[in-house]
């Protein structure tokens, strides 16, 4: 049974994430966002953890245990894009799953979203076996939730497709450390590119932050559907 769903508002408290041309503050969306999904998902009967209800810091460890320590069966981590200059016309919305890197871009984002760590009291300590990339290779090697977390970002491409008006980029994969630690299929949103003015007002609609939470919640329903099919049979 998928009956818990594990919703990782991505930074809050003293990390901000990434900050728009207008200012507007990754940590404000991502909440925002995971709010409203979090509305939808309850109305399927499905329980909803958050990693973070409020502006709080969270560490990237602590994500993961609190998936796995209440009995979560997919984790969507939200976040929203940037690029190192702004403004910069890079736009879309993009799904991650967890594999080391295949390009320059997904080496790029996923060392911007992990150098949160460095907010981390004894970070270096905690995290000295993810900086190799072997050991992301190692954990995936025996990730039984591969084969899941790689259907749901397809399911969630998908659905992008039909719901967003905005570029929707595709499944690319990453070694982001937030998804290392949750024993679960598992998936990274960026929810498109605060560096870009028109994609920032984009995503500071109430409008819009609806739309990206229906978009999730269509492909969680669906992957439900599926799962527990597969499980049936």
């Amino acid at each position: 049974m998928l009956d818990v769903v594990v919703i990782d508002a991505g930074h809050g408290g003293k990390d901000p994430g990434a900050i728009g041309v207008y200012g507007t503050r990754e940590k404000d969306i991502t909440l925002a966002v995971a709010k409203k999904l979090k509305t939808l998902i309850e109305n399927l009967g499905i329980k909803v953890v958050m990693t973070r209800e409020e502006d709080e810091f969270v560490e990237l460890y602590r994500r993961g245990q609190i998936a796995n320590s209440n009995g979560g069966k997919i984790f969507i981590s939200l976040h929203c894009n940037s690029m190192p200059y702004k403004p910069h016309s890079a736009n879309g919305f993009e799904v991650y799953i967890l594999r080391p890197g295949k390009t320059e871009d997904a080496i790029r984002i996923a060392e911007r979203e992990n150098a949160v760590i460095k907010l981390e009291e004894n970070y270096e300590e905690r995290y000295k076996h993810l900086t190799d990339e072997s050991y992301i290779l190692t954990a995936m090697a025996h990730n039984v939730y591969v084969k899941n977390s790689e259907r749901f970002a397809e399911i969630l491409h998908k659905e992008a497709g039909k719901i967003l008006d905005i570029k929707v980029n595709g499944v690319s994969q990453a070694g982001f450390y937030v998804l290392v630690g949750a024993s679960m299929p598992s998936v990274l949103v960026e929810m498109g590119y605060l560096s870009n003015p028109e994609e920032e007002k984009y995503l500071r609609s109430e409008t819009n932050q609806w739309k990206i939470a229906r978009t999730i919640f269509n492909a969680v329903k669906k992957f439900k559907e599926e799962y527990e099919a597969s499980i049936a049979d």
